[in-house]
Formats: C-alpha cells, structure tokens, sequence
C-alpha cells in the first residue's frame, strides 16, 4: 500500500515539474512585457517574480531548474552560446 501511495505521490510530482517545464518560457515572457509596461510607469518597480505565472509554486531546489543551469554553463563553458546571450543568461545563473 506504502509502495502504491508513492508511486502517485512521484507522479503528482512529475507532472507538476512538467507543467511548470512547459509554462517556464510563457511566464517569462509575460515577466518581459509586464517589465516593459511598467517602464512607462513614473515609479520604478521591481520585475514581477516568475512563480506568479507558473500554474505550481517552484521549489528553491527544483530539479530543471538546477539541470537547466548546469546545461547553461556548460553551453558557456564550450563557447556556444554568444556573448551577449552569456550577459543575460548570467542573471538566470547567478543566485
């Protein structure tokens, strides 16, 4: 019973991972255009967080996005990517 109870627990857990994968690159683009919009506001603002777009809350220990991070410095590591994706990418990198 332990064993069944923990198979739909991992799997309540990947397809919450999945969902956030999928909904990662749509949240920050709204984060981008809420950014913009706010630009032409008097006040300065700080950037909206990307855990509002996403359909789950993320963990600080999220497994995509550490590998996501380590897939990014090794593409920095071998030179891939450009210079100037490397200046944005190190905000993502950087804690």
């Amino acid at each position: 019973m332990k064993l069944i109870h923990e198979v739909i627990r991992l799997g309540g857990q990947r397809e919450k991972r999945t969902a956030n994968i999928n909904s990662v690159s749509t949240a920050r683009l709204t984060g981008i255009i809420l950014t913009i919009a706010q630009s032409f506001n008097k006040k300065k603002t700080p950037p909206p967080s990307i855990d509002g777009f996403l359909p789950f809350p993320m963990d600080d220990d999220n497994a995509f996005m550490i590998q996501t991070k380590e897939v990014y410095k090794r593409l920095i590591a071998q030179r891939k990517v450009p210079l100037h994706v490397i200046g944005d990418l190190n905000k993502v990198i950087s804690p």
